[in-house]
């Protein structure tokens, strides 16, 4: 499968939100992060690490000690929560920091270029078989009734359809990104012409 690219979403975030829905264990926050966010992959740590990060920045606290530190009951503070509430509002300008483009400034042979060639060819079909999967649970949600009235006069109807549809979207369009890469990268020398004037058709 495909790793997720986060963007500007840290797992500070993620949990920070977690909490401002409802107090929670360690335990409790790692199985809902999963659950929300079930592509991110972030590892078995994380929620360790983010929630001792909260902490000292005086977000969050200990509502309910448990036997061990993984079942502290912890909960969101008035600080944390309008620092989530002001996170929530905006939205950041996308920047050029792509982790497969840095690696490909760096390529040093054919050999190399090759073995990212390779992957990028991976990564492309896990994303569309990624947007399939979505697609796939967006039909049965649709079929389901999940998104309420057809009018769409209820805001969480209308939320789950526009987060389910967008996943769609984003792994096909990175599908479809990564395929256009992996073929100019592959492409003889008469298509370098061609392919300059359609990607910069919409210039001018």
């Amino acid at each position: 499968m495909a790793r997720v690219r986060k963007g500007d979403l840290s797992a500070k975030a993620a949990i920070m939100g977690l909490l401002v829905e409802r107090p929670d264990t360690i335990n409790g926050v790692k199985a809902r992060l999963g659950d929300k966010f079930p592509g991110a992959r972030w590892s078995p740590s994380i929620a360790y690490r983010a929630m001792d990060t909260l902490a000292e920045d005086g977000y969050v606290r200990i509502a309910a000690e448990g036997g061990e530190r993984s079942l502290h009951l912890y909960e969101a503070t008035a600080t944390g929560e309008g620092w989530f509430r002001r996170w929530l509002g905006e939205l950041s300008a996308p920047v050029l920091r792509d982790t497969l483009r840095a690696k490909l400034q760096y390529v040093d042979d054919e050999n190399e270029l090759q073995a990212i060639i390779a992957a990028i060819r991976e990564q492309e079909e896990s994303a569309f078989q990624c947007s399939e999967a979505a697609n796939i649970q967006l039909n049965m949600a649709r079929r389901r009734g999940e998104f309420g009235s057809p009018r769409g006069e209820g805001w969480e109807g209308r939320l789950r359809y526009a987060l389910m549809s967008d996943e769609v979207l984003w792994w096909r369009n990175w599908g479809e990104r990564l395929k256009r890469l992996r073929e100019n990268l592959e492409g003889p020398r008469e298509q370098w012409e061609d392919a300059g004037r359609g990607a910069g058709a919409g210039d001018g």
